[in-house]
C-alpha cells in the first residue's frame, strides 16, 4: 500500500524497464484511435503532439530533479501552493475518471461488436472496473510488475500485426498525407487520445531515481509515439484515409486482413488483437484509476489511495454506462483535461521550479 508522501528506498524503487513500460502502457489507453477526425494536416498534428508531449515529459523530469518531493501532489504543493494544488488535483481527478470512462466504453463497444455480441453492455465495464480495482489494491508497484510481465505478450503480437500491415499496404494511399489540400481539416486533440495518457507519468515519476528519470520518460514516450505513427501509416496504407474514417476500430479490422504473400491470416486472427486490447485496457485503466485516487488523496489529505478504490467504482461505472449512449461529456473532459495537464500545469510547475532554483543559487 503506497501513501502519497512515501519515501522511495533503493530496494523498492522501480527498475528502469518497469518505469518505461508504465509510461508506454499508460499512454496506450486501450490503443483506441478516432479515425473519423482524420483530415488535413493530421500528420502534422501528430508530429506536433509528439513534440509537445516529449517536451512536457522533459519538463516533468526536470521538476522532480529540483524537488525533494516523491509525489505529484507534493510537487504541486511545493511550487504552486496548497489551494492551487488542491484545485489542480480536483480537476485531474475528474479528467482521469473521464479517461477511464472513455477506455471502458471503447472496450465494451469493440468486445461487443467483434467477440461477445450477445453479452449485455452493462456487464463488460463492470467486470473491467472490478478487475482494475483489484490490480491497484497494492499500489502502483503491483501494476508495474503486472505491466512488466504482460508487456512482451502485448508487444510481440502487436508488432507482428503492424509488420504484416506494412507488408500489405499500398504506398499510393499515403500520398494524400503529403498533399493534404484535398482533405478536410484535422485537429490536434485527435492525436492526444493515444498520447494523453502519458500525463499519468506525473504520478509515479517521483518514485524513481532522479538521475535516470528523464531517459525513462522520454524513451517510453518516444516508443509510444513511434507506435502511433506506425498505426497511422498501416491503417491509411491498407484502408486509405476515407476507408479508415469509416472504421470504428481500424486496428481490429487490420488484424483481420493481414497476410503474408498468398497466406491469409484473417481466420479470426482479430481475436488475438482483442485479447491484446483487453490486456492494455486493464493496465491503462488501472494506472488511470490509481492517478485518480492519488489526486483525491491530495485534495482531502488522505494518506492511502485504497480509501478511494471502491468508492470511485460505482461513480465511474454509472458514467461509463451513460457514456455508452452519449460519449460527448467524457470526450470533452478527457480532451481538455489532458491538454491542460500536459501543456498547462506541467509547464507552469516547470517555470516556477526553475525560478525558485535560480533564486536559491543566487542567494548561496
Amino acid at each position: 500500500m503506497i501513501s502519497v508522501n512515501e519515501t522511495v528506498s533503493k530496494n523498492s524503487a522501480f527498475s528502469e524497464w518497469q518505469l518505461t513500460v508504465l509510461v508506454m502502457t499508460s499512454g496506450m489507453c486501450g490503443m483506441y484511435l478516432y479515425p473519423d477526425s482524420f483530415g488535413r494536416w493530421s500528420a502534422v498534428t501528430l508530429l506536433l503532439s509528439i513534440a509537445l508531449t516529449l517536451i512536457s515529459m522533459g519538463m516533468l523530469a526536470r521538476c522532480f530533479s529540483l524537488s525533494e518531493s516523491k509525489s505529484f501532489p507534493g510537487l504541486l504543493r511545493e511550487y504552486l501552493g496548497t489551494i492551487p494544488a488542491k484545485i489542480v488535483l480536483g480537476g485531474a481527478a475528474v479528467y482521469f475518471a473521464a479517461e477511464i470512462c472513455r477506455v471502458s466504453v471503447k472496450q465494451t463497444q469493440m468486445t461487443g461488436l467483434f467477440l461477445l455480441e450477445k453479452t449485455p453492455p452493462q456487464v463488460i465495464p463492470a467486470v473491467t472496473l472490478l478487475t482494475v480495482c483489484f490490480i491497484i489494491t497494492s499500489g502502483i508497484r503491483q501494476v508495474s510488475r503486472t505491466a512488466e510481465l504482460l508487456f512482451p505478450a502485448i508487444a510481440i503480437p502487436l508488432l507482428f500485426i503492424l509488420a504484416m500491415g506494412f507488408f500489405s499496404l499500398d504506398y499510393g494511399e499515403l500520398l494524400p498525407l503529403l498533399s493534404p489540400e484535398e482533405l478536410p481539416v484535422g485537429t490536434l486533440p485527435e492525436w492526444l487520445s493515444p498520447l494523453g495518457g502519458i500525463t499519468a507519468a506525473a504520478y509515479f515519476a517521483g518514485y524513481y531515481e532522479k538521475k535516470r528519470l528523464r531517459r525513462c520518460l522520454l524513451s517510453g514516450s518516444a516508443a509510444l509515439a513511434a507506435l502511433c505513427i506506425g498505426v497511422l501509416l498501416c491503417c491509411v496504407g491498407v484502408f486509405s484515409i476515407e476507408g479508415t474514417k469509416h472504421l470504428a476500430f481500424p486496428l481490429t479490422e487490420l488484424s483481420r486482413v493481414v497476410s503474408i504473400g498468398n497466406i491469409t491470416l484473417n481466420h479470426r486472427f482479430d481475436i488475438l488483437y482483442i485479447m491484446i486490447y483487453n490486456a492494455v485496457t486493464l493496465l491503462s485503466a488501472g494506472i488511470l484509476l490509481y492517478c485518480c485516487c492519488i489526486s483525491l488523496c491530495g485534495v482531502f489529505n488522505v494518506k492511502s489511495h485504497s480509501v478511494f478504490n471502491f468508492l470511485l467504482l460505482p461513480v465511474i461505472y454509472i458514467f461509463s454506462y451513460l457514456s455508452l449512449s452519449d460519449e460527448t461529456i467524457a470526450v470533452v473532459i478527457a480532451d481538455w483535461g489532458k491538454m491542460i495537464l500536459l501543456f498547462g500545469v506541467i509547464p507552469a510547475v516547470y517555470f516556477v521550479a526553475n525560478r525558485k532554483s535560480k533564486k536559491g543559487v543566487t542567494k548561496t
